[in-house]
Parts: structure tokens; C-alpha cells; sequence
């Protein structure tokens, strides 16, 4: 991500974002971990969930009678809203801050049956539900919140000599939980990630990695019809595969149960417990798709409002079977948008799990293959002739930041990300027959006041260079970290050109790795794209910020795809004349 500022003289780091993606579901969430495709990319930074995550560690009550918890008091200032709950003697309490809100998992207390409401601009909702030995209170915040970001917390004695917990909530709100805080912390950090400190004097607990969603609703078993004849797919992860049998012989009157949800930040999980026998087929819809299932039933049922995501689903009565509906916020293709995978029963079941994952930031993850390359090489010859000179075309590849600038940090540090995809490109244009010049091939700067680093940079773009192409990470501000994804390229007015290969730039990437398309922009001016006298484009490659698309970033396979997308893009501007002429 690059400064919009004229002078290019200041920039700023972005704030780490922590964002995990919990994918496991009920019914063996352990033990299928190991066979689950859906979590072999996971970021090295975990948020935990919501689910409860085990007793905290406690101290005797004096009484047998466990004293009462909540409701809290609350106000609102400003862009801030605090929350104080009394602490009766002898609880214990765990602070968990997450993607969605604070978590608060207390111990040796009773709390009165589910309560629920907002709490203030800043506490959009608010839930007190009793858990056994204690209760469990969620706050959902508009914005998420860090170990120390979004959110404080504070004890106190009041004049009647209790002790009340003072918690503020605002997305300016610094600190987390301060010295005078007896309870423990949980922490954002997984085991197998590097070790967050933790501020002096404060406990904080281990994170799960992954835990149970609830359990579908049962459904009353209805008369079966036999199920359609449609043999199972070969499994291939540059296949997506749309219908197949589950293993095992029909029961008779065969049902589903309504579907499970698992809902996580920037993706929503749906699981389908299906019996032995059952025949799935998958149709694309225009919003979400239709999964006909045959040789079950269940009844006429349906939900809306979902996720972000997932707008609804509904089962209907099918030809043969039941016809499962859902209904995504945004359009799915064959390579985007969701992706599915039929996982094996866990241990004591007999049912398989039809897993269907919908965020509009997944991308094709496939191995690019060998031809595809090959194709790019094979035009060699015409690229020389369109060079317009006996030499070889140039092309200026500028990989983003560097040195002591790291660019967007998020899922993965942009510096890193921009120059690993520039290699890349250049590994695959050389073969092609292009000249590649870059203006970093290591972690560094070229100068260290930053408008000199841009000017160098785009001064490269003389000498018989042809394009300049600039490659960069995307990120926004956490409030707003899951309104960010997918693949931009902007141009400048700099040169006549510079549009039609930014579209090429555009296209190009877009139909390598299926990435949801931001289009073209040129609303901003960047100084790398301004200062450049040939035609320059600058592709934003993905958001670091955003869970899903981070886990794009950390994909090799991805990358791959990224590279080609803007390899092709370069040989298609170069074919197409687009570069400068130094004749």
C-alpha cells in the first residue's frame, strides 16, 4: 500500500491486525483438522472465538450460595461507552478481546437467565448467558479489538466498599487491561506464533486454535426417495467438484437436519450432516447457489439475515429429495466466492459433512501448472518484434517499500509480499524475452527520506525502458478491516498509455487467480505512477487486513497466479504497443 500524499514525505505504519479464521465445526472439529483443506493456510495470529473457552483460574467462594452477576450500568461519551459490573467477593473473571467484541467468562456467580440488549453506541449488543459454575457476558463492538487496542479495563472500590470492573469501549480506546485488573487476560497470540508480551504483572491464558460450533436443529424423519445415480468426483484441488454420492448404502427413511452455521470473521462456514447414500449436485445461482440432494428428506424450512455472507438458506421439496438454497451477498463463479469439500464422519457417526465456505475474498488457490507458463514463454518472438527496437522490451517492476518501510502489516508484511511476487513475474517474463529491471531485488530503500525513494524509483522508467509496473499489498483501517479484499490497479495521467495497461494489468490478474475485482482507480494521485514518464500502473494485489484475503497473500499457490496475472498483463501491453517509444 502506497501514501496518496503529494510529497510523499511522511508514512505511517498500520496497526498489526490479529484476525483469525475458526473453521472447525461440531461433531469433530479435532480430528478432522488434519484431512481439512480449509485449514492448512491459517494466519499465524489467532482471535479467539466466542465459544467459552474453559474456567479460568478461581479461588474458594466463602459461601455455598453463589452470589449474583449483572446486569451492568452503562453510558455513552462522545465516541466512547463505558460498561461497569459489580464484583461480588470470591469470582474470578477472563477478559478475551476478539474480532466482534470483549468476551467476559466469569466464575463462582449465577446469573439470571439470558440477558440481552445494546449498551451504547459503541455496544451494539450485549448478552449475559449462565454457564455452568458461572456466566458469560458478550459485548459486540462495532470494530474489533487487540490485546491492548479498542478497549480498557480498570477495578475500583466504590464508597460501599465493593469492587466494581470499569471496561471502555471506542475504536480510539488504548490500553486493555490495566495494573489494578485482578482477572486474566486471554491472549490473541497462538501457541505456534510468536510470543506476544504481555503487559507487566498480567496473566494471560493460552488461546484455543479451534473450537465447536452448536449443532443444527434436529428434523423429523420423512418418507426417503432412492437416491439419483451420480458417481463421486475424483478429488482435485484445481477441480471444483459439484456432485457426487456420499460413501455407504442409503438407510431407509433418510433425513437432514438443518444445516449448521459457522460464522467468523470475513467468512461464514454452512455444514450439511448427510447420510450414507446421499446424492449431492451444486448449481450456481446468480446470488448463492442450489444444492439438490436426493435419496433424503426434511421438512419445508428456512433463515434469513445470517451473515454478512450468507443472506439466508431454505430446503424446499425436491424432485427427488430436498433442494437446499443459500443465499450469498455477493456472486459466486465457478473458481470464487465459496468453495466445498465432503469431509468423513467423525468417530461414533455415521454421517458425512458436507462443508460449504462462502467469503467473497476466496480466490483460486489451484497449483498453476506448467502450460500455462509455457504459453507465456512461446511468445517470445512476437514480443521482440514488438519491442520496436533489435533489443529486448524492458519493463520496470517495482516491488513496494522496503528497508526500514515494511508498508501494510497485517496477515503478512507488504515488503516482503511485493518483492517475493516480483521475483516471481521476472522469472517468468525473462523466459518470455523481456528485460526486466527492478528497482529493489533485496529488503531495502533506495533512499531513506521517502518522496526521494519514489522519485528514484520512478526515474528508472527512462533509457530505453518500455512499462513500469508497481506492486503493492492493500490494507485499511481495522474498523473496517472486513469491507477490504480483493485486486485493484490504479493509473496516472502520466502517459496516454498508462489506462490500457492498467486494464491489461487488471484483467489479467483477475483471470489467473479468480480474485474479486476492484477495478481500475486513478481518483488519487500516487507519486511512484505521477513522477514516471513512460506508462506506469500499480496493481494492489490483496488486503493484508482482511482475514481471508491475507490468507490468499500466505498461499504460494496464489502468488503463482498473482505473478502470471501480471506477467500476462505485460506481454498483452507489450503486444498491444502500449509501451514507449525510444526509437
Amino acid at each position: 500500500m502506497i501514501s496518496f500524499a503529494d510529497s510523499q514525505t511522511r508514512w505511517g505504519r498500520l496497526q498489526r491486525l490479529t484476525l483469525l479464521v475458526t473453521l472447525s465445526v461440531a461433531g469433530g472439529a479435532a480430528s478432522a483438522q488434519a484431512t481439512d483443506p480449509f485449514l492448512r493456510s491459517a494466519p499465524s495470529v489467532v482471535i479467539p472465538s466466542l465459544a467459552p473457552s474453559g474456567p479460568a483460574v478461581s479461588t474458594p467462594v466463602a459461601s455455598s450460595r453463589l452470589p449474583a452477576f449483572g446486569p451492568p450500568r452503562a453510558s455513552t461519551s462522545g465516541s466512547v461507552t463505558r460498561v461497569v459490573f459489580d464484583l461480588p467477593a470470591g469470582l474470578s473473571y477472563t477478559l478475551t478481546p476478539t474480532f466482534s467484541g470483549l468476551r467476559l467468562d466469569v466464575r463462582g456467580v449465577v446469573a439470571q437467565p439470558l440477558q440481552q440488549g445494546s449498551l451504547g453506541a459503541m455496544v451494539s449488543g450485549y448478552q449475559l448467558t449462565p454457564v455452568e459454575g458461572g456466566a458469560q457476558a458478550l459485548l459486540s463492538t462495532p470494530f474489533p479489538l487487540g490485546l491492548q487496542t479498542g478497549w480498557s479495563a480498570t477495578e475500583a472500590t466504590i464508597a460501599t466498599g465493593g469492587r466494581v470492573l470499569i471496561l471502555q469501549l471506542g475504536s480510539t480506546v488504548a490500553g486493555g487491561a490495566g495494573a489494578s485488573v485482578r482477572g486474566a487476560v486471554q491472549a490473541v497470540a497462538s501457541p505456534s506464533a510468536a510470543p506476544t508480551d504481555p503487559p507487566p504483572g498480567r496473566t494471560v491464558l493460552p488461546t484455543p486454535t479451534a473450537d465447536q460450533l452448536p449443532p443444527g436443529d434436529a428434523v423429523t424423519p420423512q418418507p426417503a426417495a432412492l437416491p439419483e445415480a451420480t458417481p463421486p468426483l475424483a478429488p482435485s484441488p484445481a477441480v471444483r467438484q459439484t456432485a457426487g454420492v456420499v460413501p455407504g448404502t442409503l438407510p431407509p427413511q433418510a433425513s437432514v437436519a438443518a444445516p449448521r452455521i459457522g460464522k467468523n470473521p470475513g467468512l461464514t462456514r454452512v455444514v450439511l450432516d448427510l447420510p450414507p447414500g446421499t446424492g449431492y449436485r451444486v448449481t450456481l445461482l446468480p446470488l448463492g447457489l442450489r444444492l439438490d440432494l436426493t435419496g433424503v428428506s426434511a421438512p419445508v424450512q428456512s433463515a434469513q439475515a445470517i451473515s454478512p455472507e450468507l443472506r439466508g438458506w431454505s430446503y424446499t421439496a425436491g424432485l427427488t429429495g430436498v433442494a437446499v438454497t443459500l443465499t450469498t451477498a455477493t456472486p459466486l463463479s465457478q473458481r470464487n466466492g465459496w468453495r466445498m469439500v465432503l469431509l468423513p464422519p467423525t468417530e461414533g457417526s455415521t454421517l458425512s459433512r458436507l462443508a460449504l465456505d462462502f467469503s467473497p475474498a476466496l480466490a483460486d488457490l489451484s497449483p498453476l501448472g506448467g502450460k500455462a507458463v509455457a504459453r507465456l514463454v512461446s511468445s517470445r518472438s512476437g514480443l521482440l518484434a514488438f519491442s520496436g527496437t533489435p533489443n529486448l522490451p524492458r519493463v520496470v517492476l517495482d516491488p513496494g517499500h522496503g528497508g526500514n518501510d515494511p508498508g501494510a502489516i497485517g496477515s503478512v508484511v507488504e515488503k516482503q509480499v511485493t518483492l517475493d511476487v516480483a521475483r516471481r513475474v521476472r522469472s517468468m517474463l525473462q523466459p518470455a524475452g523481456v528485460d526486466v529491471l527492478m528497482t529493489r531485488d533485496g529488503d531495502v530503500a533506495l533512499n531513506a527520506d521517502k518522496a526521494t525513494d519514489l522519485g528514484l524509483r520512478a526515474a528508472l522508467g527512462t533509457g530505453r525502458a518500455q512499462l513500469f509496473v508497481s506492486i503493492h499489498v492493500n490494507s485499511t483501517e481495522s474498523r473496517s478491516a472486513l469491507l477490504g479484499y480483493g485486486v485493484e490497479t490504479w493509473w496516472n495521467r502520466n502517459n496516454p498509455s498508462s489506462q490500457a495497461l492498467a486494464g491489461d494489468l487488471q484483467r489479467d490478474v483477475i483471470d489467473s487467480t479468480a480474485a474479486y475485482s476492484r477495478g481500475l482507480k486513478n481518483n488519487k494521485s500516487l507519486a511512484v505512477l505521477r513522477l514516471s514518464h513512460i506508462p506506469a500502473a500499480l496493481v494492489e494485489i490483496g488486503y493484508a487486513s482482511h482475514p481471508i484475503d491475507g490468507q490468499n497473500l500466505q498461499d504460494t499457490n496464489y502468488l503463482d497466479r498473482v505473478a502470471f496475472g501480471i506477467a500476462s498483463g505485460i506481454r498483452d501491453a507489450l503486444q498491444d504497443g502500449l509501451g514507449a517509444d525510444w526509437r
